[in-house]
């Protein structure tokens, strides 16, 4: 499929324009797009569960071995097994994470992104403060994210092992990729794009070149169709935008229009290899789909093991 013309940073402001929430759900939403999840939705999601087959597509990188030599993870053995004696005794460790980045499958909040001061709704940045979030905290989503899902398999639409990340995933593809699949979207749908992000690293040996992160992903212009098809969660193997940037300097604008505009949550780094070969077995590319981040007070997001059900 030849390359569609990329977004330059000049189109950016008129794009985010058109795609924002702000107000939709009046002046206190916190929860943006999942209020596109009504209960009719996730009931009818419901009906996607047709074997019980449970997939979890979440991770943790505890030795940094995805993309740099220092973890952003610290997993301490506060007691172990080794000298325990007779009678009761347990193990208990600490684990400190940096989720936000490359290394963990996480959640964000609607306080995790900025644009020119402001973040979802209108609402100053400098409601997050150093205590944390005082809006759009992660703690908006404290009830799960429960929704039909849908996966776009990328790299099989191009006839590759995974999407270069200096070619980003354009709108047509992704109509392209539910026609290839005999897959629709309806409103309120999580969905999540399959860019082979281990693939890649398995054969260039690092997500990491020239002190940059490579990794597959959306160009900015697959904002308004993101938008107009009514998506509640975007989700991706990589960082949902692709990094580096091919154009312009805006390093995110899809975490940009998403998250600050839009008022979609993202997930990033999720771990869709065992969900990618669920789907292709079964060539079945929608599923019963379970999101539940931490409710950590004043969070700007969470780590996370999401779950497909087919």
């Amino acid at each position: 499929m030849k390359q569609a013309r990329l977004i330059t940073d000049e189109e950016l402001p008129a794009i985010f324009d058109a795609v924002s929430n702000w107000g939709r759900w009046g002046a206190d939403d916190e929860r943006g797009t999942v209020n596109l999840i009504t209960p009719a939705v996730t009931a009818r999601a419901a009906t996607e569960i047709k074997e019980g087959v449970v997939v979890g597509f979440g991770s943790i990188d505890l030795s940094g071995s995805l993309a740099s030599a220092e973890p952003p993870t610290r997993h301490v053995m506060l007691k172990d097994g080794e000298d325990a004696g007779p009678g009761y005794a347990s193990a208990t460790d600490f684990v400190g994470i940096d989720y936000h980045g490359v290394h963990t499958s996480h959640f964000d909040a609607l306080c995790h992104v900025f644009y020119d001061g402001r973040m979802y709704n209108d609402r100053p940045a400098g409601l997050v403060r150093s205590t944390g979030a005082d809006a759009n905290s992660i703690e908006a989503f404290r009830d799960g994210i429960v929704t039909r899902g849908v996966l776009l398999d990328i790299p099989a639409l191009r006839g590759t092992d995974f999407v270069d990340p200096l070619s980003p995933v354009v709108p047509d593809e992704l109509d392209a990729a539910l026609a290839a699949q005999g897959t629709d979207i309806r409103e309120g749908d999580a969905l999540f794009i399959y860019v082979g992000r281990s693939a890649r690293r398995a054969a260039t040996g690092s997500d990491f070149a020239g002190g940059a992160i490579h990794v597959g992903g959306l160009d900015a212009s697959c904002l308004p169709w993101l938008h107009e098809k009514g998506i509640a969660v975007l989700g991706s193997d990589g960082a949902n935008d692709a990094l580096p940037r091919k154009t312009g300097a805006e390093r995110v604008p899809v975490h940009v229009g998403a998250i600050v505009y839009m008022g979609m949550p993202l997930l990033d780094n999720a771990a869709l290899d065992a969900l990618v070969a669920a789907c292709r077995k079964r060539s079945r590319w929608t599923f019963f789909t379970a999101i539940t981040p931490l409710a950590i007070s004043r969070g700007t997001g969470s780590p996370v093991n999401p779950v497909a059900i087919f």
